[in-house]
């Protein structure tokens, strides 16, 4: 008896052809999906989504509207709607936090609709006011007094929605890093846990903060006690090698709106990474723009070199600009506190 191993199976020329056709057919349908299916050719199927009866369909759509950023701006009007009136707190948040992204002015818009709620009887309207008022970032800097004082609501819920909101805000950073550290004493355990868990994430932890943490480091609660470990681990605001980090971050497009809400955060420590943060106030993202001229102006005396960019451009976002005069006003102000007045000029 004889062994016979089966032959290969070998194709003809048709067959790879069928084959390699089939390939070219299907990459082709592919790239078509694709095309269809990103950027503002799909805009308007995700703005017909922003009125579907199902909230699960309405926040996936604001989100992807949101990634879209200011080509979208033909969605404005419908997540405006979705931010200030949808029955669901997640379809609020997520239909604020793409508008910040599509158009400064009108994320201002849903702020100013929130602020007010935020002395509302009813406490749910207090808690959703806080959750969207977070989900804007750093754009709803004008909020952080209201939210400072909700951080003594009744509720504990307000205020833990507060304290998320003003991490998320982030500046100005010494009046948000002292609640927090006030909140890290909360007679509600939910509320410790989360004032401790902002500065472990989101909230650089400064001398005062370091002093307030490490007793909690024996807290019987093994959870706000391993929170406290991670928030003391973390570098120093000052810390050279970080903002270095920071600095280099600024050149990945996904990790810039991150990089720059911790440098505004550091405030005059961020002065090492003045160079590259000017370097994004010709970014094409209003938001990227804010947040680099924020940035800036938190820097204080150490951005003074920055004043003549600043002085020199013209943006075409109010918000920027408003951003702009602010940022300018408090180096001038900052540097003339430090050094004294510039001479007077001799000369008859």
């Amino acid at each position: 008896m004889t062994n016979s191993s089966p032959s290969p199976t070998i194709l003809s020329s048709r067959e790879i052809g069928l084959h390699l056709g089939g390939l070219v057919l299907f990459l082709g349908l592919l790239g078509l999906w694709y095309w269809f299916s990103t950027g503002t050719r799909v805009v308007p199927t995700l703005i017909e989504m922003l009125k579907d009866d199902d909230p699960s369909t309405r926040i996936v759509a604001a989100e992807q509207l949101g990634q879209v950023g200011p080509a979208a701006r033909t969605a404005i009007a419908p997540l405006l709607s979705q931010a200030t009136q949808d029955g669901s707190q997640h379809a609020n948040t997520t239909a604020a936090a793409a508008l910040k992204w599509i158009d400064l002015t009108a994320a201002r818009r849903v702020m100013s609709h929130f602020i007010p709620q935020l002395g509302d009887t009813d406490v749910q309207q207090r808690r959703t006011a806080c959750a969207v008022l977070g989900s804007l970032g750093p754009i709803a800097k004008p909020a952080v007094q209201d939210l400072l004082t909700l951080s003594h609501d009744a509720d504990a819920l307000v205020r833990r929605n507060a304290y998320i909101a003003l991490a998320s805000i982030g500046i100005p950073p010494t009046p948000i890093s002292a609640a927090l550290v006030e909140g890290l004493r909360d007679s509600s355990s939910l509320v410790r846990q989360t004032a401790v868990a902002q500065f472990a994430f989101t909230v650089p932890v400064s001398q005062a903060a370091v002093a307030a943490l490490t007793p909690i480091l024996n807290d019987p609660d093994k959870g706000i006690a391993t929170l406290a470990r991670t928030a003391l681990d973390k570098p120093s605001v000052g810390d050279a090698a970080h903002i270095e980090s920071l600095g280099m971050m600024l050149g990945h497009a996904t990790a810039r709106d991150y990089a720059l809400h911790q440098l505004a955060q550091l405030g005059p420590a961020a002065g090492d990474a003045l160079e590259p943060v000017l370097a994004l106030l010709e970014d094409e993202q209003p938001l990227i723009r804010y947040l680099a001229v924020e940035t800036i102006g938190g820097m204080g005396p150490a951005a003074k070199q920055a004043l003549p960019a600043l002085q020199r451009h013209r943006d075409s976002d109010p918000i920027v600009r408003t951003a702009i005069t602010e940022a300018m006003a408090v180096i001038e102000f900052e540097t003339t506190a430090v050094n004294g007045p510039p001479p007077k000029d001799s000369r008859p």
